[in-house]
Formats: C-alpha cells, sequence, structure tokens
C-alpha cells in the first residue's frame, strides 16, 4: 500500500489557535525519557569530561521540566561544553565521543571529577552577546539538531510524533517526518513545514502523521531520513519505539 504523504503541514505555538496538524512546544514541556546510544565505540575526544555519580536526566535545556534528551547512568563519562552563568547546569555531550549534546545538573556529578568550571563558557553570555573560549565547540557556527524525541498515539490509533530541536540554532523550514516498520515497510511520510514559526533551541513541534496504527510492534521513525538538512549531528535522527495498534 502506498503511504499517505502530508505536505504543508501548519505550525502554531503553545496557547495560540489550533490550525494544522503541527503543534509547537516551549522548552517547559515534559518528555519521556530517550535512552543514550551506548554502542559507540571508544574513540579519543578532546575537552574537560567528569563523571555521574547516580543515575542522572539529560535535559533539552537547562530545566527539570525540559523535554528529556538522554538518561546517563551512574559512573559514566561525559564532555562538558559549557554552564549557566551560576555553574548549577552544565551542557554536556554523551556518549563523549557523539554528537548529542545536552544539560544536566551540576549536582548529579561526582565532584572531584569537575574540572575548575570557571574554565568553562558562560553559555548564558554567550546568547547575550558574549563571547565563549577560544578554541571551545562554542566558536563553531551555531546548527539546529533535529530529532525524534517521542511518538505517541492516540485512542483512535492515529500516530503523533514529536520532534525537538537539541541544537543550538533554530530551525526554520521543512523537514521529512518518515514511519517504517521493523522490517523496513515505509507506512508514512509526510514534510513537517515549520517555517511559519521557527523551531528554536530546546522547543518541540508535534505532528500529526495521518497514520493508523492497526498492529502493535516496533517500527523506526526518523526525521530529515534523507539529511537534507543541515545539523549539528546527523547521528539521532531516528527513533525505535513499540507502538500498541488499535488491533491489538
Amino acid at each position: 500500500m502506498r503511504p499517505p504523504t502530508i505536505a504543508g503541514l501548519l505550525v502554531l505555538v503553545v496557547s495560540a489557535v489550533v490550525i494544522g496538524g503541527v503543534w509547537v512546544f516551549g522548552s517547559d514541556a515534559t518528555e519521556g525519557a530517550q535512552d543514550a546510544d551506548d554502542s559507540t565505540a571508544t574513540a579519543t575526544v578532546e575537552g574537560p569530561q567528569a563523571r555521574i555519580a547516580l543515575t542522572a536526566n539529560m535535559y533539552a535545556s537547562p530545566s527539570r521540566t525540559a523535554d528529556l534528551v538522554a538518561v546517563v547512568p551512574e559512573t559514566r563519562s561525559v564532555r562538558i561544553t559549557g554552564r549557566t552563568d551560576d555553574s548549577s547546569w552544565l551542557r554536556v555531550i554523551y556518549p563523549v565521543n557523539s554528537t548529542l549534546e545536552g544539560w544536566i545538573a551540576a549536582g548529579s556529578f561526582v565532584e572531584d571529577s569537575l574540572p575548575d568550571l570557571a574554565a568553562i563558557p558562560d553559555v548564558a553570555s554567550l546568547a547575550e552577546g558574549g563571547t565563549g573560549a577560544e578554541g571551545s565547540l562554542l566558536d563553531e557556527p551555531a546548527l539546529a539538531d533535529l530529532a525524534v524525541s517521542s511518538a505517541d498515539v492516540a485512542g483512535s490509533g492515529l500516530l503523533t510524533v514529536r520532534i525537538t530541536n537539541l541544537g543550538r540554532a533554530a530551525f526554520d523550514g521543512a523537514v521529512t517526518v518518515r514511519v517504517s516498520t521493523a522490517e523496513g515497510e515505509i507506512v508514512a511520510s509526510l514534510d513537517a513545514d515549520l517555517s511559519g514559526s521557527a523551531l528554536g533551541p530546546g522547543r518541540s513541534a508535534a505532528a500529526s502523521t495521518g497514520y493508523t496504527v492497526v498492529e502493535t510492534g516496533l517500527y523506526v521513525i526518523e526525521v530529515d531520513p534523507n539529511n537534507e538538512v543541515e545539523e549539528s549531528s546527523e547521528f539521532n535522527n531516528s527513533k525505535r519505539v513499540l507502538l500498541v495498534g488499535t488491533g491489538g
């Protein structure tokens, strides 16, 4: 069966009137945990690192109500790339040799493993027009980073996919969202048009796929499957999820 295609989906910001199949959420939207990929091969990486004391949540922005990017197990190391002005939150990359970036509360770290936080770039000041440390990741061009943060099946079986911008720049344009079975059969493909309201860093957009999940099983959901959007990471565009269909 040929997969349905939905093009030019409209976007609205939370609290606005619903006008289309895409909804935009601020960084305070609560999100389910996205497991970190620990299968990445070990590699030599540069930059300060620190160990997690107890299993910690990694968020899309420095807030416990922000979208959840990953869950970092205790004793794992993360690479530190920035901090808030009061150093209460640290921006990190996990796994250390990946490009998946998020925020972890400073109290979650083994204190003795932390580097000199005064030498870590103050990301808040940078956002207000300051400058980061020379040679840091902040010197690189800011790009968006689109990832699938969740997939929800309504009572009717209609599948909605939430896209989160994990990057440091807003995304303004259209992006393809594709849904496939675990066997590789494409069951839905759509173009989510976010040009009407740019998806800023840490923000999410929920796109209705128009696909009704009938059979329960594993599905693969991809955003920008053909890498048409220039992103800071091309390795977090796919999410494998278990969806419960209306047919059981």
